[in-house]
């Protein structure tokens, strides 16, 4: 059965992963990381049962890498917010559970694994005209960037993508960000989308992984995300939902 506790994630690890992937996927799960290496092989496994309780995050080594392997190839299903809101896909649906990010409103958030392996988070943002050519990109990227300067974080741009969603032209961005500082350090890879749905609203949904010495898989989840992911959110409320979480 598909889990969908809430649970609080301490409001420093909301702001680190906010800083990390530039647009506020809070939640994931700060770690000591060991840097970059190079992937080796490593059989596809799944996280452990996710006991619901709070989490501090976890480590890398071969447990990581094989949840991340897990996620480049396990069968994407459909998971529903609590609003009956948006729908948004993901591999391996059984094993993300639903959190909640203290400090960070948002419409739904999930986490894969108790260790944090991967985090998907689903916010909303306001603008005059969603219809404008990036302006819910925009408006989620000014929303983060306080915290990214705080956090002191470094960003990588990667060519940003155009799909079609619903008639719709939805931009796709992705990042690989760096952090430094005494209290994190590691690499993330992180991707989302900005879709143009309620009167003056926009849906940013998107997801972290952290690297924890394995940059190599945490890149190819977040492009697997980009690709089959986030074209396929579906939005089912006509009229954006009022709670946040």
């Amino acid at each position: 059965m598909i889990r969908a506790r809430t649970l609080l994630i301490p409001p420093a690890l909301a702001l680190h992963a906010a800083a990390v992937v530039a647009v506020a996927l809070a939640g994931l799960a700060c770690s000591t990381g060991t840097g970059p290496s190079v992937s080796h092989p490593v059989a596809a496994a799944p996280p452990p049962k996710d006991d619901g309780e709070p989490s501090k995050g976890g480590g890398g080594g071969d447990s990581h890498s094989a949840a991340l392997e897990q996620l480049k190839i396990a069968k994407v299903a459909r998971r529903l917010d609590k609003q009956g809101s948006v729908i948004v896909p993901l591999p391996d649906a059984e094993h993300w559970t639903r959190v909640k990010f203290w400090g960070v409103e948002s419409l739904v958030g999930y986490r894969y694994g108790k260790e944090h392996h991967a985090l998907v988070g689903a916010f909303v943002t306001h603008v005059e005209d969603n219809q404008k050519p990036g302006a819910c990109i925009k408006s989620f990227e000014d929303w983060a960037m306080p915290m990214v300067s705080a956090f002191d974080v470094e960003i990588t741009h990667e060519p940003p993508i155009a799909v079609m969603w619903h008639r719709k032209i939805v931009d796709v961005d992705s990042v690989f960000a760096k952090t430094e500082t005494i209290a994190f350090r590691d690499h993330y890879a992180g991707t989302y989308a900005a879709y143009p749905v309620w009167e003056n609203a926009c849906l940013i949904v998107g997801v972290a992984v952290p690297s924890r010495g394995d940059d190599e898989r945490a890149r190819e989840v977040r492009d697997r995300f980009a690709r089959e992911v986030l074209p396929r959110v579906e939005v089912l409320s006509r009229e954006e939902p009022k709670e946040r979480y």
